[in-house]
This record gives C-alpha cells, sequence and structure tokens, in this order.
C-alpha cells in the first residue's frame, strides 16, 4: 500500500510532483517511530498498523546535506477497506490511498519507477522478504 500526493522537490526540479510513496512523517515528541508510523497511517490512509517492527532504527537521508534520519517500519493493514483521499486538514494534504499487489510493487522498484529513496530502500528489503516467503 502505497500514497500519492504532491511532493514540492519533484516539482522544483521540473518533475510531475504527485509521487507514489510510503506512508510518511515526522516523530512527534516522545513517539517511537513505531508509534509515529502508526498515526502517520491512521492520518495518511486511515487504516490502522498491526504488528508494526522496526527494519531500520534511522539513515541519514544525506549525511552530507542534513540532520534529518529517517526510521522504516513495516506492518500490515486490511487493503480490503483502503482506498480514498485522506490526510490531516490541519497540514492541508490530500492523499491518495493507492492499494498494489505485492508483485506490482517490487517490479516497479525494480524497474526504477519509485525514484522516493525510503520507498526504493523498504521496496528492497521487502522484495527481498517476499521472495524468501519471509512475510506474512
Amino acid at each position: 500500500m502505497l500514497v500519492n500526493e504532491f511532493r514540492p522537490g519533484a516539482l522544483v526540479s521540473n518533475e510531475y510532483p504527485y509521487r507514489d510513496n510510503l506512508v510518511a512523517g515526522a516523530i512527534d515528541g516522545d513517539e517511537t517511530a513505531l508509534q509515529a508510523a502508526a498515526r502517520e497511517m491512521r492520518e495518511e490512509a486511515n487504516l490502522e498498523l498491526r504488528d508494526p517492527m522496526l527494519i531500520h532504527p534511522g539513515a541519514y537521508v544525506s549525511s552530507g546535506g542534513t540532520s534529518e534520519k529517517i526510521s522504516l517500519v513495516y506492518g500490515t493493514v486490511d487493503t480490503s477497506v483502503a482506498g480514498g483521499v485522506h490526510g490531516a486538514a490541519h497540514e492541508n494534504e490530500d492523499i491518495l490511498t493507492i492499494v498494489l499487489p505485492a508483485q506490482v510493487f517490487i517490479d516497479r522498484v525494480r524497474r526504477g519507477e519509485i525514484n522516493d529513496l525510503k520507498t526504493l530502500v523498504a521496496g528492497y528489503w521487502f522484495a527481498e522478504r517476499h521472495a524468501a516467503g519471509a512475510l506474512k
């Protein structure tokens, strides 16, 4: 499950600004990465993240240019109830839920159609475990 939303970085690079990415957002206050992932899933896709697990505690987006780190979380959602446009009204978010079969997502990652780094890294992690039958 991905979300499609406006990404200003793509716009200023003269690329189509609506991108399919992982649900994402900042960790608020004393939240853990798992709590933030669950909150963001509710806000951006109106879905409950079940059995979240931390797959990476935090990697620099670009250690030469920013102190921002991204943690990666894996969990499951009930895609049978997924769909629509969601997002936090106070953040002016209009986020479209995108449901893809696992292999379609993996194929898009491998073809280079996913160009958001966190989504790309998570996609390769997912592909490796999916191929091994290690995911639910």
